[in-house]
């Protein structure tokens, strides 16, 4: 077994106590309330964005700061770590992944992997816990790594939010769309596709029980089932829409093996409070 660092960001969404038993370094991503640049999880909570957002305020986003990332990677470098994997959330969705890159360049790390991920959240929390399990295994860097991307390779991300208000105000979706949408009382389902690039919708239903179910129709269709993969479900504010998709899926398809976690701050800048998310990634 190596003496190995992971490294991740925020996103990842790991309570206080997963972090800690995991020995993982977590670099903040940045949130902009105002004038003020505050950092995700350090002086402002997951709850704290819920309210801000609730109270109609105005959030956005933004990628580390590199002096704290330059500073975390020269306390790992002075460690003597054999092997140091990086697992940034997907750099179509965020510049982190190449603030990360240019963090280790300046720092002079020769001994890392970074991994382009394509996705964020449960699949990354999955990663590291694969990490973990087949370096206590004795595999080696090249065997965790072909693991690591036959899984990053066999996931996708379903997003169902209450409202388009928060895409509209962060740009994901135009104006016009959110507005139309909005009157026709229609509910989008979105699709993270092309292994992260885009975030296209996916579907669009009358209510919100017909949205869940072409979801299902899609896992069914490609083929998804408790015996080859495992669910992550992501939510804000929306715990009982979480179970009312997991017991469509349970009569449709079967019991899925899953892992719920809070929708990360900086997702939920941007999909709003009331979302959930459904990702799979392969066993």
């Amino acid at each position: 077994m190596k003496n190995i660092a992971i490294v991740t960001d925020s996103s990842v969404s790991f309570t206080k106590e997963q972090i800690k038993e995991r020995q993982l370094y977590v670099v903040p991503l940045t949130i902009i309330y105002g004038d003020q640049e505050l950092f995700d999880q350090v002086n402002i909570s997951t709850e704290e964005v819920r309210n801000i957002l609730l109270n109609d305020e105005l959030l956005s986003t933004s990628q580390p700061n590199i002096g704290t990332l330059i500073h975390i990677f020269n306390e790992i470098k002075e460690k003597q770590y054999d092997h140091i994997f990086i697992l940034p959330l997907s750099h179509h969705l965020s510049g982190t992944f190449n603030s990360f890159k240019q963090a280790v360049e300046q720092v002079d790390l020769n001994n890392y992997t970074l991994i382009e991920t394509e996705t964020l959240v449960g699949p990354v929390q999955r990663a590291v816990d694969l990490i973990l399990k087949l370096n206590k295994e004795g595999k080696s860097i090249q065997e965790i790594i072909f693991s690591l991307n036959r899984l990053f390779n066999h996931t996708e991300s379903y997003v169902l939010p209450k409202t388009l208000k928060q895409l509209k105000a962060s740009g994901r979706i135009s104006k016009s769309a959110a507005t139309m949408a909005s009157l026709l009382k229609i509910k989008p389902v979105l699709k993270l596709e092309n292994k992260g690039t885009t975030i296209e919708k996916f579907a669009t239903a009358r209510t919100e029980n017909k949205a869940m179910m072409t979801i299902v129709k899609d896992l069914i269709k490609n083929d998804i089932t408790p015996k080859t993969h495992v669910l992550n479900l992501l939510h804000s504010e929306a715990e009982s829409e979480i179970h009312t998709l997991l017991n469509l899926i349970e009569q449709e398809i079967g019991s899925f093996e899953y892992n719920i976690s809070s929708l990360p701050a900086v997702l939920t800048v941007h999909a709003g409070v009331g979302t959930i998310v459904l990702q799979y990634t392969i066993k």
